[in-house]
């Protein structure tokens, strides 16, 4: 595995109020700061997604020997939904993203499962695996896979991104979709390592959360190490995602998160 890092672990400095963090500067930032030389973008900081601004992106990148890896994106409307034009709107929404991906030269993109408001579980799944098929179908166009996170809704459980997943891996194949394993984003009450373990071998990117971490590298949290053994034992081979949440020094938190991963790859 190599280290990439997640543009959300920047968000303060994407939104600062004073001289913010321009995207086109994420690349060359993340390489000088941290050393790492691959990042995931997040679509909410794209000042535009104009094909000239797109260019820029791709140049900045390149001058700087970093590689753009994929988007999270977070958009508007529900694909999992009883609501159909909610739906229809994610849906619409989602599928603008994947030839900016193909245009980027990423390998996929992250949808929201959607279900928030969940009233019927098992319909709830069947919208999602409608919607993920529609974005898969465009995917497939532009060779850009389509990722599900843990990320709230629908997802906070394992075995719904499960059964979305293969669903959509049996009417398009492997390598239309795929998972983003989050080691942080769970519920408290959920089983971390064994939620890990269900959805890991499928993931095509996978995110490092790091909240608190001591100038000692502790984690108390959660336990990094083992979150990185399991990922090894599922076979994953790709990059490794840091994705800083915590409330310390972010640049100093970004680099400690570095040294403790590092040595675990």
């Amino acid at each position: 595995m190599q280290l990439s890092l997640a543009g959300w672990s920047l968000h303060p400095l994407f939104r600062s109020a004073v001289d913010p963090l321009q995207l086109l500067d994420f690349p060359r930032f993340t390489l000088d700061n941290f050393g790492i030389e691959a990042v995931e973008l997040n679509n909410i900081f794209f000042a535009s997604t104009e094909p000239a601004y797109l260019k820029q992106l791709v140049a900045a990148a390149d001058s700087a020997g970093v590689k753009l890896l994929n988007i999270a994106v977070d958009e508007k409307g529900d694909l999992a939904g009883e609501d159909d034009a909610a739906r229809e709107l994610g849906l619409a929404n989602y599928l603008r993203w994947v030839p900016i991906a193909a245009e980027l030269g990423c390998t996929a993109i992250r949808a929201n499962s959607g279900g928030k408001t969940i009233v019927d579980r098992a319909r709830a799944i069947k919208r999602c695996i409608e919607s993920f098929r529609h974005l898969a179908d465009a995917g497939r166009k532009h060779g850009i896979a389509i990722l599900m996170e843990n990320h709230g809704g629908l997802s906070v459980d394992a075995d719904s991104i499960i059964q979305v997943i293969q669903a959509v891996i049996k009417s398009h194949g492997p390598d239309a979709v795929g998972t983003l394993p989050d080691f942080g984003n769970w519920p408290e009450n959920a089983d971390r390592e064994g939620s890990l373990r269900k959805i890991l071998p499928y993931a095509k990117a996978v995110h490092a959360k790091v909240m608190e971490i001591g100038p000692d590298l502790s984690h108390p949290k959660f336990d990094l190490g083992k979150c990185v053994q399991i990922t090894h034992e599922a076979g994953y081979e790709g990059y490794l995602g840091i994705e800083f949440e915590g409330t310390g020094d972010l640049i100093e938190s970004v680099k400690r998160a570095v040294r403790k991963l590092t040595p675990l790859l």
